[in-house]
């Protein structure tokens, strides 16, 4: 409980993160703001903005000239939101402001200043923020053109609002970091384990950010801050705990029902390109959204090729640079750090809203990759064109090899609950908090660098190549298939991909995982590897799916392992780690019964890595 709370805490100060770069060049402008400005919705809702207004830096006044209009629409407030500034994490970048643009934080309906129903990324909410759009293009001062802006929930948010508005509204461009393709997928689940540190947080986190949160927007008005803050709380029980319910007992929302597939953006894109919204993505390599920031890319550029959106993008197909991604080594609390986002952000409006030929669009190679350590390259499709598939292979004795498979390792893993929570994944997925806090106390790295860690128990084996006679280059999506025999029904397979230095000392690059009952794939939307074996396998999960595990029968398990950018140097080993647990980002909760006392006992086993040359 002491870390959930902790990351309570985190989710309710996401928007004041703090991005470790160097301002943009100051503008010329003021600020002047207006706060709480009445939307009212067409089925009679009000929503609450604070407009913030270029000024005259001498007099504070409104300047003279009309401006575009870039909009926040947020669930975390709009008093946090301009409290943290920065790079536009919350919706509102005063560093645009200062150049020349209205900037519009909005609260989304149910949190904040905003009447109505808190309903994730419900259809309702879409209108909504088309609605919004609608109005912030009408604003006085505005010359009728609207970008978007924020991270997480409000960088989904604007993927929603871009679908939903329509062709030829006034929204052109928008500025998701941290965005999701499919939150089922990226978020709540791992190949059908549940992540419970995560969607944990949020169940707590916006309960309380929609609760207290009135207080600070209507600090003048208790009153409807005290019936806002009662509305808001009671939306706990469709949400929260209908939310909490269905963890603790497989119930509806466990799976891939209706109510996620709406709530899965992947599914819009096509009609974000139909409506003409130029979209730069940021994401992380170590984001809790690590998985779907690349579909995302790769979808828009389909759509905009006429190809199917959940496609691979083929070796050459022609790209837009009007959808580009920026991907780093960041996690969702810090992302783009290092990295002067608010000056890409303003080239990125520039060019949109303003019509400036400054070039962000002169590439032919609209994905944009830091790695860690900081190498950097440009390339234009998902799966890169030039990447080639490297399959290697589980054998005995801990070897990890270009073999064929044979019998496999043959070894044997007990099912274990708990592992060593001082992982990447753990940070991963507490949205960054766990190193903050470690750096905050002058041990930074600690459970993200490098590690002495074994490389065997009964929890876990693990599979090493030989050291490197020459860089390995990750780039892009991951597969694994393992075959196994299990004592019990059910199975649950955690997979850790390291870099190990010739000190033996071992740095994890990216994991994966899967539950055996839910195991079905859909080949239609799978990505194919060679010989039979997926490069990124899309699994059903749904309720009609889940098959138990057959005791004792070899069964076949495919893994998304989450795609990454990152370079083993030479005379370093690949390590694969084959685990039962992740603690605490998985927990398998109802699951537990069907898998205590379980053996699983390894088979021929395959991991097929993309690497560029």
């Amino acid at each position: 409980m002491r870390s959930l709370a902790v990351l309570t805490t985190a989710l309710l100060l996401l928007t004041s993160a703090v991005v470790p770069a160097r301002a943009a060049a100051p503008g010329g402008y003021g600020i002047s703001v207006q706060r709480n400005l009445t939307i009212r919705l067409h089925d009679g809702t009000v929503l609450r903005a604070d407009v913030h207004s270029p000024a005259d830096p001498s007099t504070g006044k409104p300047a003279a000239g009309r401006f575009p209009v870039i909009v926040g629409f947020t669930p975390y407030g709009k008093t946090p939101s301009a409290l943290a500034g920065g790079a536009g994490m919350g919706g509102f970048n005063p560093d645009l402001v200062r150049h020349g643009y209205i900037a519009a934080v909005v609260d989304v309906p149910g949190t904040g200043g905003s009447e109505g129903a808190f309903d994730l990324f419900s259809p309702a909410e879409a209108k909504a923020g088309a609605q919004v759009v609608r109005w912030a293009a009408r604003l006085p001062g505005g010359d009728g053109k609207v970008g978007m802006l924020g991270l997480s929930y409000v960088a989904i948010d604007q993927l929603f609002t871009a679908a939903e508005v329509g062709p030829n509204s006034p929204l052109k461009a928008i500025f998701p970091m941290a965005a999701t393709a499919d939150p089922y997928r990226d978020l709540f689940t791992s190949g059908g384990a549940l992540n419970v540190l995560s969607p944990l947080g949020l169940v707590f986190g916006y309960g309380v950010t929609r609760t207290l949160t009135p207080f600070l927007e209507l600090p003048f008005d208790p009153a409807t801050a005290l019936t806002l803050a009662y509305q808001h709380l009671l939306q706990a029980g469709p949400f929260e705990l209908t939310m909490a319910r269905d963890m603790l007992t497989n119930g509806s929302r466990r799976y891939f029902d209706a109510w996620w597939k709406e709530r899965a953006p992947d599914r819009l894109l096509s009609r974000i390109v139909a409506n003409g919204v130029a979209v730069y993505l940021v994401g992380g390599l170590y984001d809790v959204f690590q998985r779907g920031e690349p579909q995302l890319y790769s979808g828009l550029q389909n759509a905009a090729a006429g190809r199917p959106v959940t496609a691979p993008m083929k070796p050459g197909q022609p790209v837009s640079s009007k959808y580009q991604l920026l991907t780093g080594p960041w996690t969702h609390g810090g992302m783009g750090g290092g990295y002067d986002l608010s000056a890409l952000q303003l080239q990125w409006f520039d060019h949109w809203l303003k019509g400036r030929d400054n070039g962000i669009t002169d590439t032919r190679t609209p994905l944009h990759v830091v790695e860690p350590g900081g190498a950097k390259y440009s390339t234009a499709t998902y799966p890169l064109s030039d990447a080639r598939l490297q399959r290697l292979s589980l054998q005995s004795g801990g070897r990890l090899t270009s073999d064929a498979p044979g019998a496999g390792p043959g070894d044997t893993i007990k099912y274990t609950p708990l592992s060593d929570p001082c992982t990447r994944s753990t940070d991963q997925f507490a949205a960054g908090l766990l190193s903050q806090l470690l750096e905050g106390i002058g041990m930074p790295g600690v459970c993200t660098g490098p590690q002495r860690k074994p490389t065997s128990g009964d929890g876990e084996r693990t599979y090493s190549t030989a050291p490197l006679t020459r860089p390995l280059k990750l780039a892009g999506p991951i597969g694994a298939t393992l075959r196994a025999s299990s004592t019990r029904p059910e199975t649950l397979f955690a997979l850790t991909l390291e870099d190990v230095a010739p000190d033996g000392r071992s740095t994890d690059l990216s994991g994966g995982a899967q539950l055996g009952s839910l195991r079905a794939l859909d080949r239609t939307r799978s990505w194919p590897a060679r010989d039979g074996d997926w490069i990124s396998p899309y699994h059903v999960l749904t309720k009609a799916s889940r098959k138990p595990v057959k005791p004792g029968e070899m069964t076949r398990y495919d893994v998304e392992v989450r795609p990454t950018f990152a370079t083993v140097p030479a005379g370093h080993r690949l390590r694969l780690r084959v685990a039962t647990a992740d603690f605490p980002h998985l927990v398998p909760l109802a699951d537990l019964p069907d898998l205590f006392g379980g053996a699983y006992t390894l088979g021929p086993s395959t991991l097929t890595l993309s690497t560029r040359p």
